[in-house]
């Protein structure tokens, strides 16, 4: 598992970016999207939704080369930014 701080920093951002480009959010920045964020939260401001979760798991194990877990616990991990990036990165080893 990483502890560098940079690291963490890199791949927080290469998670806005792989949201905001999967996705394909109009007018939203990565840069604008906040780490602890929800972001599937019924009133979340980036308007994701269900189908919006199910694509971004499959590009996140795409890009990522990581398989998330088919037991149901896989939603704790799109809370927020912060949280996907410690999924990913504790998949690392």
């Amino acid at each position: 598992m990483s502890t560098n701080p940079d690291n963490q920093r890199a791949l927080r951002d290469q998670l806005k970016s792989l949201l905001v480009e999967a996705l394909r959010l109009e007018g939203v920045k990565p840069e604008d999207i906040g780490d602890a964020e929800a972001l599937f939260a019924p009133d979340n401001r980036l308007g994701l939704d269900s189908l919006s979760a199910l694509e971004l798991l499959s590009a996140i194990e795409f890009k990522f080369d990581v398989l998330f877990p088919n037991d149901g616990s896989a939603k704790r991990h799109f809370e927020s930014i912060a949280s996907l990036a410690a999924f990913v990165d504790s998949t690392r080893g």
